[in-house]
């Protein structure tokens, strides 16, 4: 097993617009909540407030009723009745988001994600949050974050307070919006129509603490003939989660099973519990020079295990005071070059009952950060003032900051050779032919953020008379995020790196420091235990700084050109011109290649300039015809420019691309066979340009684990397993790799570049058919019944992807052009003590993948008057996946993940409200994510073996991973009430039945990613039952 680190280690409203312009404008479970429900008569008489603009068009004539596509409206005030207190989480959880596992702050804390640590984006229909446009009051946000990765709106930024609701288009606009939107758009609306003070509060605080939210807002606003004035202010703080603090969290057991259904976890005696099964840690690996490391020798513990050939290993640990490991020491040496080690120490491993007593679980694993500690701090401003009585200027101002801290744990090792072979300085008393390679554990590394992100908006809109506007506005974001982490230092670790004598006297290269003797085999050290000067010489902060500047000015006309017999034909043109920029800058440690063992990058500079030109057309072709209660066709179209230019020139390399005359286009129909029912459709292309990081990012390095990447670890074993091909196997032999080649050792080092001029835009196409149903009863003329149902098909071609270190390696190896194949020279071999070890691999932004996701959503919505007894509404919002595929290659195999963790085929969303006359209202709601399984992916790996479901081991026997994941239920209950006039308070309870992260095998051989014991996803809650409590009052 390779050595690595661990760094840093609403009610959900979806309401789809049936046609029912009530349901658009006005939530049916928020403002008139305890309005009466009056049946529609006509289409007309329902459409009235023709004024809206809805998401998808910019044409005024477009309405609900005769917009071709699919938009849900989630409500915040119904968000707070579930207790989501804030966007992400009120956005996330919607069933066209929870069908893929959302970037929260739990997961950009514990994996590398584009933002950084902390942050949370949105992803619709899974196709990434780089595909999926957000717009705030309609108009284009810009990103935030931290590092080069920075590409996405970070939700962060918006508290739920300042939203009046968000409207989600469920298919691709690109031609409507420009560039991102490929899965949809989000477009969270803001307040403005505030007259007085409101002030609210409010928290939401886990029975068994950890996580908790508090959440502070005032908002005041003055409303007056000609215009009117908001300001707000939020501020919310949540509390670090951390592994410890929840029992489900922390031991990771391996949870396999026997064939006959019983545990085959191995037990740890020291704990009589099942052995934890996370990060290896004080052992001293050995690595043999001379093919003979028996562990038989005098007085040893009788395996009949040899480690030859050369570079097998043997983990040694050490019996700590006041533990017995209860398994044989190494005995003397039989043999001249045979080990020799201090007293104290013990072969691990080489049995069942050796491995159970392997370290593999240390305190500071509970320190780690789940969900970091979070500061929030919002300034919202928005006004509007009509110059004359056709003029109005407008603007908006938003600053955040948002701070945000992770505690985390890595190993770390060193190595040399044995005292009496090359005179180790640091390993006294071990001995023989051998190298050494002690690896510790610390919690010296830690991470931090701070964000400031402004965004200012202003422009001037006007009547030209007659149906015809205008609108001209300018909007700038600015996003600065600097992030310091704890780092160990690379010229410290070289001091030691074969160390033959002391290095007290001289001063380390690069970070200047007095140079002190480290105690690499010392098993104390190794354990974690620093001194405060030792933990000073080894490590150190650095702070990083990413700037993202977005500039957008845009231009538009709309209006309608003359009447057919269903209607005005509207249209809307415009123009739109924007500029982005990066620069990310590592901090200097990064930069100076002296950090040890961490990703290493450099400055990722460069701007992308983008003009469009755009229209639309809604053409309502008839209406009140037999068959035609209403039929309207539109258009809308696009034409984009983008250039892309580096900030710091290469020499001889691209420093310039330009992709000129990239059409978009959108059809859409809509046809109202009566006016309780209608069918609609739609189908266009989108585009989304590079990212700027995907076109400039410096060369980072990650570190993936030997036998994660590299088809020749085992390669023999592997062939009659069935797991690799025979050409893989020659390959692997011709290359002159063992054939039991290990991989044991050091993780290799995988490094990250952008693509710019190999780059193109990807292109995709989106296809959505839908019903929509609004049929009323005599019997029932106080019930609103509103169904929708909806399939899409978006296809993202030229995806722009990295091949992954998994996949060069596993191509060269595989290709009929070995080793001529240009992938074989993106990687290459030899490490200290590991020749045959993959060293690099080289890992560019390219255009190679494909990806599809299609399926079904649902929506009802049902709303009961009830009298005297207030009125009852329901609501069930449904996602079915019928396709998550992928494509790497053109030549590669079609993958799916669908029904597999993190992707499953169905989630949804139910939720009901009883609105009482005094004031009370009743909430519930349940979501629910569908069951999932890796069996098929992990049997389909291990065909070769008798038995596919199970693995074969000579030391753990044979066990069965469970990748299984089982339906699981989240409830929510509370109680609203209206206690005065404007003075509102809700307690509720969040997760009533505290359920739990589903668990699946820890040992999966990489198919599930994981948080400890329990999967990693954001679908489900990490902190268990919560009860929360919301404020408001208004003046």
């Amino acid at each position: 097993m390779a050595k690595s680190s661990f760094l840093g280690a609403t009610a959900l409203r979806s309401v789809a617009l049936f046609g029912l312009a009530a349901t658009a404008v006005t939530p049916a479970f928020a403002q008139d909540a305890d309005a009466p429900v009056e049946a529609p008569t006509t289409a007309q008489t329902q459409a009235e407030p023709e004024a809206v603009i809805i998401t998808g068009s910019r044409i005024r004539s477009t309405t609900p009723f005769n917009s071709p596509d699919p938009i849900s409206i989630i409500d915040p005030q119904i968000a707070a009745r579930e207790g989501k207190l804030d966007t992400a989480s009120m956005l996330q959880s919607s069933p066209i988001a929870a069908g893929s596992t959302q970037i929260t702050s739990a997961i950009s804390s514990n994996f590398v994600t584009n933002g950084g640590p902390g942050a949370q984006t949105i992803d619709l229909r899974g196709l990434g949050p780089n595909r999926t446009l957000v717009l705030l009051n309609s108009r284009r946000a810009g990103p935030a974050g931290t590092r080069g990765g920075v590409s996405s709106f970070d939700l962060n930024v918006l508290p739920q307070s300042i939203a009046q609701n968000i409207e989600i288009l469920k298919t691709g606009a690109s031609s409507v919006y420009g560039s991102d939107a490929v899965a949809g758009v989000v477009n969270i609306t803001t307040k403005t129509d505030i007259n007085g003070l409101e002030l609210s509060a409010n928290s939401s605080v886990p029975l068994d603490g950890g996580g908790e939210q508090y959440r502070i807002s005032a908002i005041w606003g003055k409303t007056f003939e000609r215009g009117h004035i908001l300001v707000a202010g939020d501020y919310s703080h949540t509390n670090e989660l951390s592994r410890g603090d929840r029992d489900y969290l922390a031991c990771p057991e391996a949870y396999t099973f026997r064939p006959d259904g019983s545990r085959a976890d191995i037990v740890d005696p020291r704990t009589g519990n099942f052995k934890c099964e996370d990060l290896r840690w004080g052992h001293i690996w050995t690595y043999n020079l001379i093919g003979n490391l028996v562990l038989d020798g005098p007085g040893g513990p009788n395996s009949g295990v040899n480690t030859s050939p050369n570079g097998a290993t043997v983990l040694m640990q050490y019996q700590y005071p006041g533990e017995r490991l209860g398994i044989p020491t190494y005995g003397a040496p039989a043999y001249p070059g045979d080990i020799a080690m201090p007293a104290g120490w013990f072969p691990t491993g080489y049995d069942t009952a050796s491995l159970a007593v392997q370290n593999a679980y240390h305190p500071f694993v509970e320190e780690q950060t789940i969900i970091p500690r979070t500061d929030l701090y919002t300034i919202y401003l928005d006004g509007a003032y009509e110059i004359t009585d056709s003029v109005e200027l407008f603007g908006e101002f938003l600053f955040n900051r948002r701070e945000t801290y992770q505690n985390g744990w890595r190993q770390f090792w060193q190595f040399g050779g044995t005292t009496d072979y090359i005179g180790n300085y640091w390993a006294p008393g071990w001995q023989g032919r051998n190298y050494i390679s002690p690896t510790g554990i610390t919690n010296l590394s830690d991470n931090s953020q701070t964000v400031d992100y402004y965004r200012g908006v202003g422009g001037v809109r006007g009547d030209l008379g007659g149906s015809w506007k205008w609108e001209v506005y300018g909007q700038y974001s600015k996003s600065i995020g600097k992030y310091r982490s704890q780092q160990i230092l690379q010229d410290v670790y070289d001091t030691g790196y074969f160390q033959t004598s002391s290095c007290v006297g001289t001063v380390t290269p690069v970070s200047g420091r007095q140079c002190m003797d480290l105690p690499w085999a010392d098993p104390f050290f190794l354990r974690g235990e620093l001194t405060p000067a030792q933990a000073a010489f080894l490590t150190d902060w650095e702070e990083g700084k990413t700037v993202y500047t977005q500039m957008t000015g845009e231009a538009t006309v709309t209006g309608e050109l003359f009447n057919l017999q269903g209607g005005a034909v509207g249209v809307a043109l415009g123009v739109t011109g924007r500029k982005d920029e990066i620069n990310d800058v590592p901090g200097e440690i990064t930069r100076s290649g002296n950090a040890w063992g961490a990703s290493t990058a450099g400055i990722t500079a460069g701007n992308s300039v983008t003009t469009e030109a755009f229209g639309e057309i809604n053409v309502p072709l008839l209406a009140d015809k037999p068959f035609f209660h209403a039929l309207t066709f539109s258009a809308a179209a696009r034409v984009t420019n983008v250039k892309a230019t580096r900030t710091n020139t290469i020499p001889g390399g691209v420093n310039e691309s330009s992709s000129n005359g990239n059409w978009t286009y959108k059809l859409g129909a809509n046809w109202a066979m009566t006016d309780w029912f209608r069918l609609r459709a739609s189908y266009g292309t989108s585009y989304r340009a590079p990212a700027l990081f995907e076109q400039f990012l410096a060369d980072e390095t990650s570190f993936p684990r030997q036998t994660d990447i590299d088809p020749c670890v085992q390669w023999a074993q592997n062939l009659t397993l069935g797991a690799i091909t025979q050409r893989i196997a020659d390959n692997c032999a011709a290359d002159g790799i063992p054939s039991n080649h290990s991989g044991a050792g050091v993780s290799a080092s995988g490094v990250s570049q952008g693509g710019l001029g190999v780059l193109e835009p990807e292109t995709s196409k989106a296809l959505v058919l839908g019903a929509i149903f609004t049929p009323t009863f005599d019997f029932l003329s106080r019930t609103r019944i509103n169904i929708a149902v909806d399939y899409f098909d978006i296809r993202v071609n030229g995806q722009v992807s990295q091949l992954g270190p998994r996949n060069i390696i596993f191509g060269c190896y595989d290709s009929e052009n070995f080793p001529n194949d240009p992938l074989c020279d993106l990687f290459n071999r030899g490490q200290a003590a590991a020749p045959n070890n993959i060293n690099q691999v080289f890992n560019k932004f390219v255009n190679i993948a494909d990806q599809r996701n299609s399926g079904v959503d649902l929506d009802v919505s049902i709303r009961q008057d009830l009298g005297n007894l207030g009125s009852l509404s329901f609501q069930a919002n449904m996602t079915w996946q019928t396709r998550r595929e992928f494509k790497l290659l053109p030549t590669s195999p079609t993958d799916t993940i669908l029904g597999e963790v993190r992707s499953p085929r169905w989630v949804g969303d139910f939720r009901a409200l009883w609105s009482l006359p005094d004031g009370l209202s009743v909430f519930y709601g349940m979501n629910v994510i569908g069951s999932a399984s890796n069996n098929a992916d992990f049997r389909e790996r291990n065909s070769g073996a008798p038995d596919p479901s199970c693995i074969e081991s000579a030391i753990r026997g044979t066990y069965c991973p469970l990748l299984d994941v089982p339906a699981v239920f989240y409830h929510n209950f509370s109680l609203t009430k209206e206690i005065d006039k404007g003075f509102e308070i809700t307690l509720g309870v969040s997760n009533l039945f505290d359920t739990r992260p589903p668990r699946v095998s820890v040992l999966n051989n990489g198919q599930i990613s994981m948080l400890g014991p329990v999967v990693a996803a954001s679908q489900y809650g990490f902190t268990g039952r919560r009860a929360f409590i919301n404020v408001t009052r208004k003046f």
